[in-house]
């Protein structure tokens, strides 16, 4: 058993330097380390006494739970090159930039898409509808498009953590087994002071950053006047996509019915069929100088090499789990008798699934599984366990280049998560804070017996 244990550790900690060397160092694109791990990882486990036939169906067990995650990507690339051919992205920049100013922008994006988050419950909602018009906005302004990504991402997550419609909430609720309404109440708890400093630091960055754009709102409105029809049609898409995900439709089902709509508003506009379908696959081309770069690109094939994370991610977390590599390291953390360390014990299994696995749910059910009966055990509150985990693998998702739930809002606002992340304050402060407040807080507050019934 000791060494079953020696060799899973080993293994876990080997993909671990290897993934984040390679990206984050080397600045190599993710598929490429996940590739390399997933062979070594075969190799190992092969050694280990594993045959390969079953090696290679525990891998396409993990690829066909990310076959859903490939769909949905191909339908952002889809989406994206027809919103940038038929004039719904330019419309929507247009009406934004009436209400949205480049003075404190990146405080006013954050805010704007906090709430928007907090409405829809979903990052990638959010970042496909007001996300992708910030990106634009920021454009015409002359502003550091990794610096906005970064606010942009930073309000897409609050919600995706702490919104009532959040399907990360209702997961958390369900692997706790408390109340919904007690897991928000943990969540505020550092949701609050962590939107207050995130809020603090993109006011003081907007006032340090110099911006240079030759467009007033006059030029910007002129241009888009001028070389797009502006009409309703053009709106049905984003408000469709806000509407299904507000009543929590499926995002596969969301965005298929919004890449429908958006390519019959591109015939209404006038674009040729065949035209409209090439958009769909190869992207857009722009024609308009002006704002060439953020009007063209988007498009299927614009989304092969995502697809390769995902394949390559999936395949490897399906080793990990079916070889039982990951409850091996995980069965340790059951020994912890202390409150304190057993929350950050949490929070760190649950930032390792999101680094491993590739998968933010895997980050919230992994982590549960194991660390429930912990608390338990130490009669502590479970909604402590919630908050740990939904302060640590969760939120750090929005900002591992080579997790899903990264990706996804990545190829929505069209900026790598490698160029965004440092920007991402939300993401990167909610575990400092989480590990700050735990460290002052009482072992009498963790207690069951003070546990109000709801």
């Amino acid at each position: 058993m000791e060494n079953k244990f020696r060799i899973s550790l080993i293994t876990f900690l080997l993909i671990l330097a290897i993934t984040m060397t390679m990206v984050l160092v080397f600045n190599q694109p993710p598929y490429i380390p996940l590739f390399i791990s997933y062979i070594i990882t075969f190799a190992i486990v092969l050694i280990n006494g594993f045959l390969p036939q079953e090696l290679i169906n525990m891998s396409i067990k993990g690829i066909k739970k990310g076959i859903n995650v490939m769909i949905i990507l191909l339908l952002i690339g889809a989406l994206v090159a027809l919103w940038k051919q038929n004039g719904t992205l330019p419309a929507l920049i247009y009406y934004a930039s009436h209400f949205l100013k480049p003075q404190a922008f990146l405080l006013v994006s954050f805010i704007t898409t906090s709430i928007i988050s907090m409405i829809l419950g979903t990052a990638v909602g959010t970042a496909s509808t007001i996300g992708i018009v910030i990106m634009g906005l920021a454009h015409g302004f002359g502003y550091s498009l990794p610096i906005v990504a970064g606010a942009v991402i930073s309000g897409s997550f609050i919600g995706d953590r702490t919104s009532p419609l959040a399907g990360n909430v209702i997961l958390l609720s369900d692997m706790a087994e408390i109340e919904q309404y007690n897991v928000l109440k943990s969540l505020f708890k550092t949701a609050i002071p962590t939107f207050v400093l995130t809020s603090l630091l993109y006011y003081l960055l907007s006032l340090h950053i110099n911006i240079s754009s030759p467009y007033t709102f006059g030029n910007l409105a002129a241009i888009i006047l001028k070389n797009y029809k502006i009409n309703f049609f053009l709106f049905l898409a984003p408000i469709m996509i806000i509407t299904l995900a507000f009543f929590r439709i499926s995002t596969k089902i969301n965005l298929s019915i919004a890449v429908l709509l958006s390519y019959f508003v591109s015939l209404l506009n006038g674009y040729n069929p065949i035209d409209s379908l090439k958009v769909i696959m190869f992207g857009n081309i722009s024609n308009i100088p002006e704002f060439k770069s953020i009007f063209s690109g988007g498009g299927m094939i614009s989304i092969f090499p995502m697809i390769g994370v995902v394949t390559f991610a999936t395949a490897l977390s399906g080793i990990l789990e079916g070889t039982g590599i990951i409850k091996a390291v995980f069965r340790k953390a059951q020994k912890i008798k202390n409150p304190k360390i057993a929350y950050l014990v949490t929070m760190l299994l649950s930032t390792l699934m999101a680094v491993i696995t590739c998968n933010q749910a895997l980050s919230v059910i992994l982590p549960s599984r194991i660390m429930l009966e912990v608390f338990k055990s130490l009669n502590v509150k479970n909604d402590m366990m919630v908050r740990a985990i939904a302060d640590s693998g969760m939120i750090l998702a929005g900002i591992i280049p080579w997790n899903l739930a990264a990706m996804l809002p990545s190829t929505v606002l069209g900026v790598k998560v490698i160029d965004y992340l440092p920007y991402a304050y939300l993401n990167l402060l909610f575990p400092i804070l989480s590990i700050l407040t735990v460290l002052i807080e009482s072992n009498k507050q963790y207690s069951n017996a003070t546990t109000e019934e709801f």
